[in-house]
């Protein structure tokens, strides 16, 4: 009978979680005769107990269903990623700007090549002379008249056409190449950075909606856990304590969800600055192509493809053909130089009354001295060639670095994302049973709202694991060199910077152009790389500086804070007022 009456009790007080404990009470009760002596904590808390903890909730039916709220469904979509990278492709300013760039460089191209083109200039002079004799002028020449009027007409057309330059004009050549390679990969890499802000916002939208969608389940779910815990104070089972904790948690809630609106409407704003346009509902992100399956893959694409490095190599070509230039002005040119010139009476003009010259000329110009300025120009440009030697290796010390926190970030993501898909899981289950239990009268009102709290905070930390995996494929591919529109997308128009730079080749081109240009590389050397100068090594081991070496005091064990820092400006940094000048006060 005991068993049966603890069973009863039990049954009637733990309807749902307690059904089982029951079977078990009277299994023990039975089997000892007497008061149950099982160690399982929910028997001892339920077997024919009047506990608070273990009554029922009486105003909850044991089969109602739980107050849990899915998000709501996402909108249809009106904006892929692909549309939204093609529209910054060809409207972003930054990217448009950096493209006249490259286009200004092609005319150092040009500008190099007219170094051994010709140039012809045509001077047309008149002249207009009226001469008043006094009489001893006229005496002496026995004029009749006293005015004289002369009108007289020069015109000359002139050429002149570079035969040897010295090897300048083949270095500036190479060295208009380099830039424009350089300019080129510049441009690559700020079409990276471009297409890499893009997809950050991209993404970055799509969590913070996913996020703004969990977080209104969360708070309907919360309310309605509000509702629940009033009936069951008005019904003497709870305190105000349990009603105060839930409007607490459901207030936090509500806070969170106002920061992830202004989060996603901040990010709505960047992504129409980069694009151009407000965002509309914004499609699922496909795959990224290409990403490499480990990081030697990634390290060996870097080499060849990054658009930085390929940079920091071009501009150390540019500098080395510059020295080349240098040397060049001090080393002798040949010009060949030619001038017809017509002079004679304005008015009335008369072909046959002009005096014609005929003159051509070949000048060898062998400079000589000139004070230390080659030297000092062509050691300049050396200098300037040995920095960007270590630019190179500074660019690929950076590259690999990148690199690998990249590709490192991309492998914790992908661990978040399997341990958060776990986690939500197991909150799921947590929060269920908690409520359930809850019900049952064994769990508090904290715990139900803990269980509810952890469940939406593993569903976001899920949802912000995806976008960080994602981000970070997409910045491995702009490390690498392969976050560009025509390795991501496919039916949009590329701009094709070889266009405008064969047309700056071709302009003022002239038949014998290839003639002199082989001419014009006479005499010219490939500048050697010279050793790296680096400073001198120390005559010991390296240690830190005593403290206080330098005769300043030590700092107080507990230093004070500076509260009025000193505003001691420069001499000569800040005017004075000026002096209050008016009609009454001059």
């Amino acid at each position: 009978m005991a068993g049966t009456a603890a069973s009863a009790v039990i049954a009637a007080l733990c309807p749902v979680p307690c059904a089982a404990q029951a079977r078990k009470v009277s299994e023990s009760t039975q089997n000892a005769g007497s008061v149950s002596h099982s160690r399982d904590p929910l028997t001892i808390k339920c077997a024919g107990k009047q506990l608070q903890g273990c009554r029922a909730a009486s105003r909850v039916p044991a089969n109602s269903p739980l107050p849990v709220f899915t998000p709501k469904p996402e909108p249809e979509p009106t904006e892929t990623l692909a549309a939204a990278l093609d529209a910054a492709y060809h409207t972003a300013p930054a990217l448009q700007a950096q493209r006249y760039a490259l286009r200004a460089s092609d005319e150092d191209y040009a500008q190099a090549l007219s170094e051994t083109r010709p140039t012809t200039s045509l001077q047309i002079t008149g002249d207009f002379v009226r001469t008043i004799d006094g009489r001893l002028t006229q005496s002496q020449r026995f004029a009749t008249s006293d005015l004289v009027t002369t009108k007289a007409l020069t015109a000359t057309a002139s050429i002149n056409q570079p035969l040897y330059t010295g090897g300048k004009a083949a270095a500036d050549r190479e060295a208009a190449l380099a830039e424009i390679g350089a300019g080129r990969a510049q441009l690559r890499g700020v079409e990276g950075d471009l297409l890499l802000q893009v997809i950050t916002a991209y993404t970055d939208i799509r969590r913070d909606a996913e996020a703004l969608r969990l977080r209104s389940a969360n708070l309907r779910q919360l309310a309605a856990t509000l509702d629940e815990v009033r009936a069951r104070r008005e019904a003497g089972e709870l305190t105000r304590t349990d009603i105060g904790l839930a409007e607490t948690q459901l207030e936090t809630a509500r806070g969170q969800y106002n920061s992830t609106e202004q989060q996603l409407e901040q990010d709505r704003t960047t992504f129409a600055m980069l694009v151009g346009h407000d965002p509309g509902v914004l499609a699922p992100a496909p795959n990224l192509p290409h990403v490499p399956a480990d990081i030697e893959a990634a390290l060996d694409l870097a080499q060849d493809l990054s658009p930085d490095l390929a940079q920091a190599i071009a501009t150390e070509k540019e500098t080395r053909a510059r020295i080349g230039a240098a040397a060049a002005q001090g080393r002798p040119t040949v010009n060949l130089t030619g001038s017809a010139t017509l002079t004679g009476q304005t008015y009335p003009y008369y072909l046959h009354n002009q005096d014609q010259s005929y003159e051509g000329r070949a000048v060898l110009t062998i400079p000589l001295t000139n004070g230390g300025r080659i030297g000092a120009l062509v050691a300049q440009a050396e200098d300037r060639n040995a920095a960007d030697r270590l630019g190179i290796e500074t660019a690929r010390r950076q590259m690999v670095a990148t690199i690998v926190n990249a590709w490192n970030a991309l492998s914790i993501a992908q661990r978040n994302i399997t341990v958060g898909e776990r986690q939500v899981s197991a909150a799921q289950t947590y929060d269920e049973g908690t409520f359930e239990e809850y019900r049952a009268g064994l769990r508090s009102t904290f715990d139900v709202l803990y269980a509810h709290t952890t469940l939406r905070d593993a569903e976001i930390a899920l949802v912000a694991a995806r976008h960080d995996r994602y981000v970070a494929e997409a910045t491995l591919l702009r490390r690498i060199g392969l976050l560009e529109a025509r390795s991501l997308l496919t039916g949009s128009g590329l701009y094709n910077p070889d266009t405008n730079f064969r047309h700056a080749a071709a302009r003022a081109n002239s038949p014998w152009d290839s003639a002199l240009r082989g001419k014009s590389t006479l005499n010219h050397l490939k500048p050697a790389k010279h050793g790296l100068i680096q400073p001198p090594v120390g005559d010991g081991m390296p240690a830190m500086a005593a403290p206080n070496s330098t005769g300043t005091s030590s700092p107080q064990a507990d230093p004070r804070l500076a509260t009025t820092p000193p505003a001691r400006p420069l001499p000569g940094t800040t005017g004075t007022p000026a002096p209050n000048r008016n009609l009454t006060h001059p």
